[in-house]
């Protein structure tokens, strides 16, 4: 009975290791970088932790992923030791360069991005660097119209940060995120990744709820008995499981929520950023 009880388990986790090779199956990860700042010291700063952010990207093999807190010089680091992605973004201070940037990247042996860009979280999103609803901080959201050559169909791919003191920035940038989504063309598969500086009980999830396109949260709905906790995504160079799930993946009602965690990866007691990275599997209904 053992020997037929490991058979079925190990016939169980190679279907899911096939599943997730399948043509319908995309996985997703977001991942707040922690931005360069002199106040980070030994093994907090950035060059004693971009290897290990490059590695657990690596492990994960994401089809796509977001990051936060993008500094041009970080970015670079990516780039030049995750090849076969392509990055989209622009720093929020100029739309260019200057500031940190919500990168989205793409594999690019199996997406062909048909278009892209970026908007302010502001009255005039099109009008770089600018804010309106009381955050001392610019923030944006950057975009994509993705061809997935695997399964031949699209999807739009949204990437942001939300203010970390503004409730009234969050909503209203969130709403108008959501704008954004609904005005796509064409219509379809979405997701939306981001560091919300918002617990899950936040009203920025309701807005979210209550839209009519009613994109669901892929860790709560696989995990929804999970006690705060268990499952913070801010640890802030702790290690800690409570410090507050800020990191979320949302995705539109055309996929089904295969399965997702929150990522502890450390190298020699260093931790590649002051958040844990999230990881979804999903795949198109």
């Amino acid at each position: 009975m053992r020997s037929l009880l490991v058979l079925a388990s190990c016939l169980l986790a190679a279907g899911s290791a096939a599943a997730q090779d399948s043509p319908g199956m995309l996985k997703i990860l977001t991942f707040n970088l922690r931005y360069i700042t002199p106040g980070d010291t030994g093994t907090h700063t950035w060059i004693a932790r971009r290897d290990i952010v490059a590695d657990v990207i690596k492990k994960e093999d994401p089809d796509l992923f977001g990051v936060q807190e993008g500094l041009r010089p970080m970015l670079d680091d990516l780039d030049a030791r995750l090849p076969g992605y392509a990055e989209i973004g622009c720093g929020r201070e100029d739309g260019m360069t200057q500031g940190e940037a919500s990168a989205i990247f793409v594999r690019t042996d199996r997406f062909t991005i048909q278009d892209a860009g970026n908007f302010w979280l502001s009255d005039t999103p099109d009008v770089v660097n600018t804010k309106s609803w009381g955050n001392r901080v610019v923030r944006i959201c950057t975009w994509a119209r993705l061809l997935d050559r695997k399964t031949g169909k699209e999807l739009h791919y949204f990437n942001t940060h939300m203010d970390h003191e503004s409730q009234l920035a969050r909503d209203n940038g969130m709403a108008l995120i959501l704008k954004r989504i609904e005005a796509r063309v064409p219509a379809g598969p979405f997701l939306l990744t981001g560091d919300f500086n918002a617990d899950e009980d936040n009203a920025v999830h309701e807005v979210i709820r209550t839209n009519k396109l009613a994109p669901f949260d892929v860790w709560k709905t696989l995990h929804p008995d999970t006690p705060a906790a268990e499952s913070g995504t801010f640890h802030d160079f702790k290690a800690v499981n409570d410090g507050g799930r800020i990191d979320y993946i949302y995705a539109s009602n055309d996929f089904t929520g295969i399965e997702s965690a929150i990522l502890h990866d450390s190298k020699e007691g260093v931790y590649p950023s002051d958040h844990f990275p999230v990881r979804a599997t999903l795949k198109y209904k």
